[in-house]
């Protein structure tokens, strides 16, 4: 009874993933976050397929085809979570070179007991339990750093919404992936693995409704809009609190506040005296950063370059330039300064003389 309720759960998971692809990728096809998300879901699929078949009828190719879908999904749900919370997130080749090695080494290590393994009961052979370990702490790797880096950037996210989901994100998704590979592990009895397998798709089921609630109600911060959207979204922008924005501004332009060294959103809410969340909605909605470093890099980045443009302060070490505006290194500001003036300071110093361009470079407009 216990297994045959299963079996129908899966079927609704199943159906309610392909929906939820099919949806989105028309939607939002444009937006890579989404398309991320096409791999995670495929390997969600890859599980629901397996674990529908607990006899091993599907055919040997398919299996393989779909187990390797099935070791992939850790790995995209690191990148999905990489790509949602981080704003100049861009896949690089060596994301897809890990993708590979993951790969590689969990097929190395199943391939040989790969006909014995079945998503659904007990794990009853040591042998099988020795080849999926290094699969799975594998695995739980790209979990537990995704984790790390969703909670590590809650405080500098300016976006409501995004700031709610990492919550449940690191809540749901992460719990759902780390309880399902950990059940699998444990050598149980025929009653406790139904369970077990009945509990894994519950949890899948009500993850899977849980993101369809959350890309629809919360879609700020998870889905860009399409240009034309952008707009309309801007033209019905939150009119900013004057005061406030004006307190702000005084405290960036006149008493230089960005200079002060490892400035939060918490910290800068105190010196001003105002609710954090009211300063968090004023930066966001108003003046249009998403996260709080970006805020302050804007400001940085500006007065660097109108000291590394003034010939009378060339003695000024780049590393003294970014320590006093509030870096606690040199490799943060050169990043900083390359993405928003396309040149390292040095380029920008050196060059200042024999390219007009650069003035206007150094001319950010802060709303």
């Amino acid at each position: 009874m216990i297994s045959q309720i299963t079996d129908i759960l899966h079927l609704f998971c199943l159906s309610n993933l392909i929906f939820l692809i099919g949806l989105f990728g028309w939607r939002y096809y444009y937006d890579l976050r989404i398309r991320i998300a096409g791999g995670f879901s495929f390997g969600i699929v890859c599980y629901i397929l397996l674990s529908l078949d607990p006899d091993l009828k599907i055919p040997y190719p398919v299996r393989v085809f779909l187990f390797a879908g099935l070791i992939s999904l850790p790995f995209f749900f690191w990148m999905i979570s990489l790509a949602i919370f981080e704003d100049h997130f861009e896949i690089k080749y060596w994301h897809w070179l890990l993708l590979l090695c993951k790969v590689g080494v969990s097929a190395w290590s199943v391939y040989p007991v790969l006909d014995l393994i079945n998503m659904r009961g007990p794990i009853v052979s040591e042998t099988v339990l020795a080849h999926i370990i290094i699969p799975t702490l594998l695995s739980l790797g790209f979990v537990v750093a995704a984790i790390i880096r969703i909670y590590s950037g809650r405080k500098d996210d300016l976006i409501e919404t995004r700031r709610r989901l990492r919550e449940v994100h690191i809540l749901m998704t992460g719990s759902v992936i780390t309880f399902n590979m950990f059940s699998h592990l444990i050598l149980r009895g025929k009653i406790l693995s139904e369970i077990l397998d009945l509990a894994n798709v519950i949890f899948a089921w009500g993850l899977i409704l849980a993101f369809m609630y959350l890309v629809f109600e919360l879609k700020e911060g998870l889905v860009d809009p399409r240009p034309e959207e952008s707009e309309d979204k801007e033209e019905k922008a939150v009119l900013a609190d004057p005061a406030l924005k004006k307190k702000l501004v005084s405290a960036f332009e006149e008493t230089k506040l960005y200079r002060k060294e490892g400035l939060t959103i918490g910290q800068l809410a105190e010196d001003l005296e105002v609710q954090e969340y009211k300063l968090r909605r004023l930066i966001n909605q108003a003046m249009g950063f998403r996260n709080f470093p970006d805020f302050l890099n804007r400001y940085r980045i500006q007065e660097a370059c109108e000291i590394l443009l003034d010939p009378g302060k060339d003695e000024i070490p780049i590393i003294r330039v970014a320590m006093d505006l509030g870096y606690q290194s040199l490799g943060p500001f050169n990043r900083a300064f390359k993405e928003l003036t396309g040149v390292t300071p040095t380029e920008f110093r050196r060059n200042r003389g024999r390219d007009e361009s650069l003035k206007s470079t150094a001319d950010f407009e802060i709303s």
